[in-house]
């Protein structure tokens, strides 16, 4: 089963008397409060509950596509993460390596998959033969316990938080596909913050985003539009992002360097042609 992961600072953020017990030396730590008495009170131990948009989404999305397709859990993993064919969710894993890769990927390393999902990337490290520290979250755990199944020697988890579950300065990469594209502005900022704290000076940040730019984007929010103006529940939430909000909130906001945006269309992003959605590319 997937591990489940308890944010130390995200609990004492969320309950003040907690951090009060500690500072009076009732307890030692948010954890020990958690074990002792946060759980059978019901307190939350992430800012993410289990109403929160994502988690209800994407639980029913897998929970449909795994019923749907009873005999070939392959693909109801690979199109729970947008890959129709498992063909697909082959190729575009290998083209997150080949991304990494060009970002100075190197084995030893440590890298942190940010909505690891089913797992895709981390195949695609494997059947590339690269060797490091590796740690993938999601906050689904259909997907983590799947993932983990088919990636033995990586580590995976359950954290249901806006946080990275490392320490601080400790990563030499964190990387996240498809992720900001479903969330809320506010929400993408409390993550790239605590990717910038567990980042390694000098360690890179790279993300995906949709960009009404791009021409097939334009055409999903416009879809979007209409089963709006058809009184049609849209499955999730898609995020619609600019290269001047990211900048400023990236750069001028939160300290990153800039190394770069690459556009969903551009055939050069990797070596077998366009990424699919554009990226942003930092350094601490």
């Amino acid at each position: 089963m997937a591990e489940f992961t308890f944010n130390e600072v995200s609990y004492l953020k969320l309950h003040e008397d907690v951090r009060l017990g500690i500072e009076q030396g009732h307890f030692k730590s948010g954890w020990e409060h958690y074990q002792k008495h946060g759980r059978a009170e019901g307190r939350r131990a992430s800012r993410l509950d289990h109403e929160h948009h994502s988690i209800i989404d994407y639980s029913n999305l897998v929970r449909k596509l795994i019923a749907a397709h009873p005999d070939n859990l392959d693909l109801a993993m690979a199109k729970a993460i947008g890959a129709l064919t498992l063909e697909i969710y082959r190729e575009s894993g290998d083209k997150h390596y080949q991304v990494l890769q060009k970002l100075g990927l190197q084995n030893g390393q440590a890298i942190y998959d940010l909505a690891c999902g089913s797992g895709r990337t981390a195949a695609a490290l494997r059947r590339n033969g690269w060797q490091g520290q590796y740690r993938g979250a999601d906050i689904i755990e259909d997907l983590v316990n799947y993932a983990q199944a088919k990636n033995p020697g990586f580590e995976f988890f359950v954290h249901p938080d806006f946080s990275i579950h490392a320490a601080d300065a400790s990563q030499d990469m964190i990387y996240s596909w498809s992720l900001f594209t479903h969330l809320q502005l506010e929400e993408i900022f409390l993550y790239a913050k605590d990717c910038h704290r567990a980042l390694k000076p000098d360690g890179i940040f790279v993300f995906s985003f949709l960009t009404l730019t791009d021409k097939q984007h334009r055409e999903l929010f416009l879809n979007r539009v209409k089963s709006l103006e058809n009184g049609i529940a849209n499955v999730h939430l898609d995020m619609f992002l600019d290269q001047q909000t990211i900048r400023i909130m990236m750069v001028e906001i939160l300290g990153y360097k800039l190394l770069g945006f690459t556009e969903a269309d551009d055939e050069t992003a990797t070596p077998t042609g366009s990424f699919g959605q554009a990226l942003a590319m930092f350094k601490k």
